[in-house]
């Protein structure tokens, strides 16, 4: 009885050592995938809104290896600022097992952009890519790779009313034709335009037709169907309407800017007729400065957010940590959408 009963536990034990031995032989091992390599066709970028388009750069890499198993390999381009060790990256592309992007110039300029980063001035970045597989296992990372990149800034839409009038033939589909913008959608709309003719005459409209148009009532008020608004000298306007309360202004400009940069005094700026855009190279100092209208504070603008975009006031006032020569241009030419450039000479 004994000698059966010790076949049957030494059976039970050889199965059972089988069935450990055939788990451990098929047992997967999971482990850190190869560091894939990584190239970029181009690393300096100064990018234009007319090319937006066209294709900017094409980034590849091997594929990321032995993990192990047969997975399904995520790859992700990570960017940051240079110096930051990617602390702050984000992606801006994800996908699974592809082993290259082309960015057209609007992709790479939007996520520049969706960094919070400024127009207009030049930016040390680096890329990488980031290889993980779908369900386990560590993350693996290629070397980086710069890209230096001078971002255009992409205006927000607002709602708009139209100045057609003399400077542009009176035409609604002239690419001239001027409009202001309600920030704040509340039927209050402000914008600028240039006047190179004195006595300009035109008209205000909530679409790009004469169904319904508002024209100059008296003392600043406007009337539906009313007389022409006229600007009685050439020049750089600032000019603003109010539907619901049927008024408007007029306001002739000038421009220069000012602070501690310029050693509290006004620095005039010149209006450039093609671009109409503002601009000025001098001397600035170490401090800040802000732009203003008409050597004046009842007009001004400055950068709140540190990132091109120009807003209403003087306390976000633009710094300049270091004494030299600078090129500074304003562009107030998209009603709503008010941008500026800084570089050193």
């Amino acid at each position: 009885m004994n000698a059966w009963l010790n076949k049957i536990i030494a059976g039970s034990i050889c199965v059972m050592a089988l069935a450990s031995c055939e788990k451990q032989d098929s047992f997967t091992q999971v482990k850190t995938g190869t560091t894939p390599t990584f190239s970029a066709t181009a690393t300096e970028f100064t990018f234009s809104a007319d090319h937006a388009t066209d294709d900017a750069v094409t980034y590849k890499w091997s594929a990321s290896e032995d993990w192990g198993y047969r997975s399904v390999v995520n790859y992700a381009l990570e960017v940051d600022q240079k110096g930051n060790g990617f602390k702050n990256a984000i992606d801006i592309f994800n996908a699974n097992n592809g082993l290259s992007k082309t960015f057209t110039v609007a992709a790479l300029n939007q996520a520049v952009n969706n960094m919070g980063l400024a127009a207009g001035r030049q930016h040390e970045l680096v890329i990488r890519v980031r290889a993980a597989v779908d369900t386990v296992g560590n993350e693996v990372f290629s070397d980086s790779v710069s890209l230096t990149v001078t971002p255009y800034y992409v205006p927000k839409v607002y709602p708009s009313v139209y100045l057609p009038g003399g400077y542009q033939g009176w035409s609604f589909d002239n690419p001239g034709l001027g409009s202001l913008a309600s920030v704040n959608n509340d039927k209050k709309y402000e914008g600028y335009l240039n006047f190179p003719d004195a006595n300009t005459e035109f008209k205000i409209t909530p679409a790009k037709s004469w169904d319904t148009n508002y024209g100059d009532g008296g003392g600043g008020s406007l009337v539906s169907n009313g007389g022409n608004i006229k600007a009685g000298e050439a020049g750089y306007y600032r000019l603003t309407a109010d539907l619901n309360a049927l008024t408007y202004s007029i306001t002739r400009t000038t421009w220069s800017i000012n602070g501690t940069a310029t050693g509290g005094a006004d620095k005039a700026m010149t209006l450039d007729g093609t671009t109409k855009k503002w601009s000025i190279t001098t001397a600035l100092q170490a401090g800040t400065f802000y732009f203003r209208a008409n050597n004046a504070n009842t007009i001004t603008f400055s950068d709140d957010d540190n990132n091109g975009v120009l807003t209403a006031g003087s306390t976000g006032a633009i710094s300049i940590a270091t004494a030299g020569t600078y090129t500074i241009t304003m562009d107030l030419n998209n009603a709503g959408n008010y941008i500026y450039t800084l570089s050193v000479q």
